[in-house]
């Protein structure tokens, strides 16, 4: 059981909660995929607009950079450069001969660094590949209703599944639940894809919510089914293991991603790589102070920016599925599945004849076999007339393509 807010959803590490360092980003409090913002610079001119998006990234790494830690690496390395070069004659040669031990263990940290940050990258890249076999296999639910479901009002409620699926998804990733304001509940049920009593049904079920949609398909393929007469034993046997495994498919990617949400890195890996950053400024400020002088500091500042950098980004792919500018644009995939599923739906409505075999009365026999389809836009005019001249398409194909 979770609670309302989800919170065993956070990444927990070892059964700890995902340490805390200086080198280590928050994600900031601003939703780049909240595009409303720049919808209203927009509508003001496209200048605005760009100023938006460039703001937008300045607040984005200045929430990355900007923290009480680099005013305390200042003082350190302030402190350090001061004490070697007034107290530390006796020993600046010791510490100029330690500059290659210094440069191995730079390297042996950024190993590390550029390690950590490929595995972060890689989770960001397999959370990607999950939502993208949501989205495909949520519109083909879609297809394959029209295809082998003949009651009307069951296609079109295992469309709607589909739909809310996806947003299902989106909500239970982000540690909310669909009737959250933010995560689409409302709007569904403004364009009446979801009803008020099956939203609240969703939101006070214990269960992750992605599965209620999952067993609901089940049931409607099942009903769907066996209200239909007509179909042969094994035409249904096929059409529902065809329509089984794409909802597998749903249901082992949602699986996954929660997978991904819910298991960082170990823990002992962040607490070494932070040792050895610690260890590693440390060491590098009094290689430096001798030839660096008072620039000491800066050149120290500057290098630790560029590490926090990485590690702030390493952090932010570790989990792809929050608020932050690198994380993946959960709304724009929803509204995507949204808009194809309501796609499938109306072009199933356009079409006056039998898919299967098209508008045979105006396609010949003898051009039948070597039958092809093409992309008709007004692009490819000319090209569609001739298709039509040549009988390999029909006129009423080709208005219901465009």
């Amino acid at each position: 059981c979770r609670d309302n807010n989800n919170h065993w959803l956070q990444p927990v590490r070892d059964g700890r909660p995902t340490p805390k360092s200086p080198l280590m980003r928050k994600q900031p409090y601003h939703d780049r995929n909240d595009t409303s913002t720049d919808s209203k610079k927009s509508s003001v001119g496209g200048d605005d607009c760009e100023t938006g998006k460039w703001r937008h990234k300045l607040e984005f790494l200045k929430e990355m950079i900007v923290g009480v830690d680099l005013i305390l690496v200042v003082i350190a390395a302030s402190v350090i450069t001061f004490g070697v070069n007034q107290f530390g004659n006796e020993w600046l040669s010791f510490i100029s001969d330690s500059k290659p031990a210094i440069g191995t263990l730079g390297a042996l940290f950024s190993f590390a660094l550029v390690f950590r940050t490929n595995i972060c990258y890689s989770r960001w890249w397999e959370g990607r590949v999950l939502w993208g076999t949501i989205i495909v296999s949520s519109i083909r639910v879609a297809q394959q209703a029209h295809l082998w479901i003949k009651e009307p009002a069951l296609v079109h409620r295992l469309s709607c599944l589909s739909i809310i699926f996806a947003y299902c998804c989106k909500a239970q990733l982000r540690g909310s639940g669909l009737e959250h304001e933010t995560e689409g509940g409302s709007k569904l049920l403004r364009k009446g894809v979801i009803s008020q009593e099956e939203l609240d049904l969703i939101s006070r079920q214990s269960g992750w919510q992605p599965y209620y949609c999952i067993d609901a398909m089940r049931a409607v393929v099942s009903a769907g089914l066996k209200a239909d007469d007509k179909q042969g034993e094994w035409k249904k046997n096929a059409a529902q293991t065809a329509m089984e495994e794409t909802i597998c498919k749903l249901a082992d990617s949602i699986g996954g991603c929660i997978r991904v949400k819910t298991t960082g890195l170990p823990v002992a890996y962040d607490d070494i790589l932070n040792t050895t950053a610690a260890i590693f400024f440390i060491a590098a400020c009094l290689a430096w102070a001798p030839g660096a002088g008072l620039y000491n500091p800066i050149i120290v500042l500057i290098v630790y920016i560029i590490v926090k950098m990485i590690i702030g980004v390493g952090s932010d792919l570790e989990d792809p599925f929050g608020h932050d500018e690198s994380d993946l644009p959960l709304e724009k995939f929803c509204e995507e599945v949204d808009r194809q599923i309501t796609a499938v739906d109306e072009r199933a409505k356009l079409i006056t004849f039998d898919i299967a075999n098209g508008p045979s009365t105006h396609i010949s026999a003898e051009r039948s076999s070597s039958y092809s389809t093409f992309p008709v836009s007004s692009y490819h005019q000319d090209c569609g007339d001739d298709y039509i001249e040549s009988g390999r398409v029909s006129s009423e194909t080709e208005q219901l393509i465009s």
